[in-house]
Order: C-alpha cells, then sequence, then structure tokens
C-alpha cells in the first residue's frame, strides 16, 4: 500500500525534472527527455513479505511508467532478503521478515552491467496510534466530520511521521426495489429482483502525503493531526464509515524527501520560479554516482488503526442523507425505447402503473454497485 499511493506524485516530480526551471516557454516534446530509474520501496518492523518497485522515468506525453523488470535485488541485513519479480517491475522477498532495531540494513539491485546501492538505514523508534478521533465541526466554510490522530512514543527516537488511510463506507442506492425487468425473446418482463442493489459498500485510499514532525516540540507526540474532513453532503457519510489509518515512523532523510514531492504535488508550485532542477534520494548507482535515481529507501516502525462510525452518531434524523445518486427523473418510455435502454443497462423498474405501463429511472438510482460492490469487508462491523 505504502508504494502505490506515491505514483502520481512521481509522475509529477518526473514532469518537473524534464522542464527543469522553465517558466515562460515549456516544451512538451520528449526531445531531450532524461530518462531516470524510480525506486521505491520500504522494509518495516512488521513480519512479512516486503515490496521493491522498480520502474523508468516515462516521458510527458506517454501513458504511465514503464516497469522495470529483470532486474536482481535484495536487501542486506542481519540476513541476506532476496526479492523475486512477481509482476513486472514488482519484486516480493522471497520469505517473510521483520526489521530489527539497531541492524543497518540496505538495498543493492542489480540492472544488467549497473548496480545501484541504497544508504545503510536503522529502524528508528516505535510510536503507536493512541487515538483516532472523528468530530463534527465546521472547516472552511463547511460543515462536516473531522478525522485526527494523537499518538504516543513508546520506544526509541521517533520525530518523523507518515500517514496513510483507507476509508470504506456503507451506503444505500436512492430507492429500495424489489422488482426488474429484464428481457425474454425480446419481450420486456418484469421479475423479482436475484441481486443485492440496495446496500453497498466501497474503499478508497488516500492519495495525499501526510506527514508530521515532532522535532521541534517538548514531547515527542503527534496531537490532534487532521488526517481528512469529509463535508456532511459526502456520499461516504450516509450511513456507516470507518477509517482505517497506517502510520510510519520514518527517517529525517525520508521525511524530506517526502515534504519535497508533497510540495511539488501542488500544482501551483509546478511552474514557479523557485523549481528545483533535481533533488536526490538515498539511492545512488554505485559505477556511476552522477545517474541521477529518484525514490527513497527507509526502514520504518508502523502502527495501525481503525474506528467506525454511523451517520445518526452526529446528524439528526431530520438532516438530509447524501446519496451518490442525485438527479434521479422518473421516465415512462414506449416499448422500443425501453427495449433500447434496457439492452444498454441504463435504467431500472420503479413501478408498474396499471394504465401508463412500466415507469424507470437511471440505473444508478437504483443499484449501487454502480458505486461499490455488495459484498460486506472481511473486517466490517456493526
Amino acid at each position: 500500500m505504502f508504494i502505490s499511493k506515491n505514483i502520481k506524485v512521481i509522475g509529477l516530480l518526473i514532469f518537473t525534472l524534464s522542464i527543469m526551471a522553465c517558466v515562460e516557454e515549456i516544451p512538451l516534446e520528449p526531445e531531450g527527455f532524461e530518462e531516470a530509474i524510480v525506486i521505491e520501496g520500504m522494509v518495516t518492523n512488521e513480519l512479512k513479505k516486503h515490496e521493491i518497485k522498480l520502474s523508468r522515468a516515462f516521458e510527458i506525453d506517454s501513458s504511465g511508467p514503464n516497469p522495470l523488470s529483470g532486474a536482481e535485488v535484495k536487501v542486506i541485513g542481519n540476513n541476506e532478503y532476496v526479492f523475486e519479480e512477481k509482476e513486472p517491475g514488482i519484486y516480493i522477498s522471497r520469505d517473510s521478515f521483520a526489521a530489527q532495531p539497531g541492524i543497518n540494513y540496505q538495498l543493492k539491485i542489480f540492472i544488467e552491467d549497473e548496480k545501484y546501492q541504497s544508504e545503510p538505514m536503522q529502524l528508528p523508534g516505535t510510536s503507536g496510534i493512541a487515538q483516532i478521533e472523528a468530530n463534527r465541526i465546521d472547516y472552511q466554510g463547511e460543515n462536516g466530520i473531522a478525522i485526527t490522530l494523537n499518538n504516543q512514543t513508546s520506544s526509541g527516537e521517533a520525530n518523523y511521521y507518515k500517514y496513510e488511510y483507507s476509508e470504506t463506507f456503507k451506503f444505500n442506492s436512492r430507492y429500495y426495489k424489489t422488482r426488474d425487468l429484464i428481457l425474454i425473446d425480446g419481450r420486456i418482463v418484469e421479475v423479482p429482483k436475484i441481486k443485492e442493489e440496495y446496500t453497498c459498500y466501497r474503499t478508497e485510499e488516500s492519495q495525499q502525503i501526510i506527514l508530521a514532525n515532532t522535532n521541534s516540540l517538548s514531547e515527542n507526540n503527534v496531537n490532534n493531526l487532521l488526517l481528512t474532513f469529509i463535508a456532511n453532503d459526502e456520499p461516504k457519510l450516509a450511513l456507516r464509515y470507518s477509517i482505517f489509518v497506517e502510520q510510519y515512523v520514518i527517517s529525517r532523510g525520508a521525511y524530506n524527501y517526502y515534504a519535497i514531492l508533497e510540495e511539488l504535488s501542488d500544482t501551483d508550485n509546478v511552474f514557479s520560479q523557485s523549481q528545483p532542477g533535481f533533488f536526490a534520494g538515498n539511492i545512488e548507482n554505485v559505477n556511476n554516482p552522477d545517474e541521477k535515481i529518484i525514490g527513497f529507501f527507509d526502514i520504518s516502525s508502523v502502527s495501525k488503526k481503525r474506528i467506525f462510525f454511523n451517520y445518526d452518531d452526529f446528524f439528526d434524523s431530520p438532516h438530509p442523507r447524501p446519496y451518490f445518486a442525485s438527479y434521479c427523473p422518473i421516465e415512462n418510455p414506449n416499448s422500443q425505447r425501453l427495449k433500447e435502454l434496457l439492452q444498454n443497462g441504463a435504467v431500472k423498474w420503479f413501478t408498474t402503473d396499471p394504465i401508463l405501463g412500466f415507469k424507470v429511472v437511471p440505473v444508478n438510482c437504483v443499484d449501487c454497485t454502480v458505486f461499490g460492490t455488495n459484498e460486506v469487508p472481511e473486517f466490517w462491523e456493526e
């Protein structure tokens, strides 16, 4: 999860490197584009199989990063941990292992005749998530729910943090219907509904880079850190909501690296006068130290926590619940038009009028699977 979140920001960084400090005229042609290797990876104190991702920087007009296959990847620590390529550019450790305190870990990558290696990194201090809170507040002119975090340092030096989260929420379609319309041999037939289309679930991953730094504080505690704010008209609040937060204690070098990525992820900064030409991580080509390499290899301790809450915990019943489908016109099409709509999966049964016949609404007003899944997540609690 940690790796995939930075793909969009890395792409923006590649774009920035290609234009360097140009402001007035920016040629978007790939001519003169300098290729760079992107190395994304982190080893944590979790006992699991860890992941390293390798790719080559993509040109501005290409469809995305180019996975880098055929590399030899290993992490050297108290043992040698070999990584095997499971998908193009995705390398997974052959064995499960957990980073241990007081041990130097170094990433080594061999690509054809080139050798890349990171600086030796050690596991920083550990810090647990003490509390995740949800509170209804007014924020930047909107009313909604603020999700905040407090932590508690437990051992070692833990001054720099990176956060990720995933939101999962339960929601209903706008209308609950027990009947459906299908086509049988060209005839429109009303039948009982056999698929769950009223209650669904949806998961969304955080995209922004969230950092915290306690280096200048008297205590190494993060207090009231705003992770996200959910406006009261967002459908994710409509029934029941859950957020799963991952806290990574990272090195100072990793913090500085992600802080620059965070700044570059603000599109207002892409064309600024103060655009840096290139900033390095902690990985170099042993044979060619001048080669530009994007990425940072770090060792991190991680803490995780999940909370749930209901819409009714914060909003009174008269308060209108938000829905994904905001516009649901009821139509009474003729037979030929209705057949076309059903063939295209565009409408769902709404009611049957004894005189006018079938009335329908757009499919997203009845079928919640347009926006999510009707399968209950394994971790879900009511």
